[in-house]
């Protein structure tokens, strides 16, 4: 099978052709504005331009006829409607006009499915970022699902608005890395993650307010330093999460060198592996979208012409994933976590876990330190202040700058519990969890990362541990995050119960009001693509 596919969700043009065992051709053209962001009408008009000329070049470089394609795909979606419609209109011309079937695909799932294609990864963990994403995606109950992602603003954008600032053109991204390579002094700026979730505009605003003041390679330095960090903390949340060894980078932004090192640093302390497309298939391309509209093709998958419309936000879940994604696993005896190495240990007879927040190579001295003692000193002064308002949790029994030894609780996360649990049961603890976040918010304290994998089911009840990213003095954003984070995370863990998350809700609403629940919408209307 041969396909033809056409990129167009924002910047880039790109058309590619893919067999079932080879990437036949790939070429592209890059709307570059003059000046500011990209312009959606004005990108749209560049893709009319110079995409007959691009189709017609894939065709010579893969050395065959349009008659020898059998199936055509573009990007459907999620991008900026102007783009999105002319490579969906251009797709749709080529079906009708060779007779050939169409189909629509997520530029996101295409990222993936390109970086497996190229690397040999089997079921990683992506993470993705470019100029208006940033995500960890993975595989999970038949669809490819969003772990984490950018709570404001891409990295890209990030970048790129930072570098305007500093006046460089678009596109900065890559300017800001050599930059970064001469910086000397490391500034501190806010390290803004939320469980899997990560947030850049306070950090692009404190980066703003050193224009000026200190040296424009070290502001580039201390802002890829800070952002990269956050970065892969994330991603290995995510491996630690899902139990995954394999992480694949994608996205324009997966290029720079100094992401790849620290995502890599990362994955070799875990025992994991790393993967990161050719550059070519890491920015936007058309040989992903031909790859995965091959895929379904091969599957069965095709459209009707009036089922081509675009999808601006299109969610990565939205659509089943038919081929086999086979999950690979090198069988640590016990996997790690995410954060701290947990030794369980006797304190005067009694068990305990001895909790470590380990040295994180990938992180500078400054970054690193700083973090782990105040997470550390954290998570025991809260773990102990929510005892008196009713929550369960390990009691403290010592602390030191980077350790907490703390009672062992008999049971197991509520992550691998519920899979086993019946209807019923679920609701019960949906219920309990409800309850629980409430105290929490109802004391204005905020967990940081309330996922299934941080609260252990016993006899007694659910107990809460890992409040390393807590925060006391919480506002409705922040409960807010708590509520959206666990509702996140409970639908791309544990998706097939997920029809029973609105008994969670109305506990919640019920002891809570309404307001926190408008902000969880609030932020779902906020982010990009969902």
């Amino acid at each position: 099978m041969i396909v033809l596919g056409i990129e167009g969700t924002a910047h880039t043009v790109g058309v590619g052709i893919a067999s079932e065992d080879k990437i036949l051709a790939n070429v592209s053209d890059m709307y570059r504005p003059p000046e500011g962001g990209i312009h959606p009408r004005e990108a749209a008009n560049h893709h009319v331009k110079y995409l007959p000329e691009l189709i017609k070049k894939a065709f010579e470089n893969a050395n065959i006829t349009p008659e020898e394609i059998d199936g055509v795909a573009f990007s459907q979606g999620p991008g900026l409607g102007p783009c999105l419609r002319t490579v969906a209109t251009a797709a749709r011309i080529i079906s009708q006009k060779l007779n050939v079937p169409i189909v629509g695909v997520n530029h996101c799932v295409a990222h993936l499915e390109i970086g497996r294609f190229t690397t040999g990864a089997e079921d990683p963990v992506m993470l993705y970022v470019s100029g208006g994403n940033t995500q960890i995606i993975s595989y999970s109950n038949g669809r490819y699902r969003v772990f984490g992602e950018t709570l404001d603003i891409g990295i890209g954008n990030m970048l790129d608005k930072l570098a305007r600032d500093m006046g460089i053109p678009f596109p900065g991204g890559p300017r800001i890395e050599k930059m970064a390579k001469e910086g000397q002094k490391y500034i501190p700026l806010p390290y803004s993650v939320k469980g899997m979730d990560v947030s850049f505009s306070g950090l692009l605003t404190a980066a703003r307010s050193h224009i000026g003041k200190e040296r424009k390679e070290d502001i580039a330095y201390s802002v890829q330093e800070t952002a990269f960090a956050m970065l892969t903390e994330v991603t290995e949340r995510a491996l630690a999460h899902l139990k995954k060894d394999e992480v694949l980078l994608a996205g324009g932004v997966a290029r720079n060198r100094r992401l790849q090192e620290m995502v890599r640093e990362m994955a070799e302390q875990r025992g994991a592996k790393m993967y990161v497309p050719p550059g070519e298939y890491c920015v936007d391309n058309g040989a992903m979208i031909a790859y995965l509209g091959l895929l379904y093709l091969k599957h069965g998958y095709s459209m009707k012409i009036e089922e081509t419309q675009v999808i601006q936000k299109f969610r990565t879940d939205a659509m089943e994933v038919p081929w086999v994604v086979r999950k690979h696993s090198r069988q640590y005896p016990e996997m790690p976590g995410a954060e701290a190495r947990i030794v369980m240990d006797e304190f005067y007879g009694r068990p305990a876990i001895r909790k470590i927040r380990i040295k994180k190579g990938y992180r500078i001295r400054e970054i690193d330190e700083n973090l782990r003692k105040e997470r550390t000193r954290r998570e025991a002064s809260i773990m102990h202040e929510v005892k008196r308002y009713g929550i369960l949790a390990p009691i403290i029994y010592d602390i030191d700058d980077s350790e907490i030894v703390m009672e062992k609780i008999q049971g197991k996360t509520l992550f691998e519990t519920i899979e086993n649990l019946g209807d019923e049961e679920i609701i019960k603890v949906l219920k309990e969890v409800a309850e629980i976040a409430a105290k929490l918010h109802r004391a204005r304290i905020s967990h940081g990362d309330l996922t299934t994998s941080n609260m252990i089911h016993t006899s007694d009840g659910i107990y809460l541990i890992d409040f390393g990213m807590s925060s006391r003095e919480a506002t409705i954003e922040d409960m807010a995050v708590d509520i959206h984070m666990f509702d996140e995370a409970f639908q791309s863990a544990h998706h097939e119960k997920y029809d029973l998350i609105s008994h969670f809700y109305d506990t919640y609403r019920a002891i809570m009001g309404e307001e926190i629940l408008q902000r969880v919408e609030e932020i779902r209307r906020r982010r990009r693509y969902v």
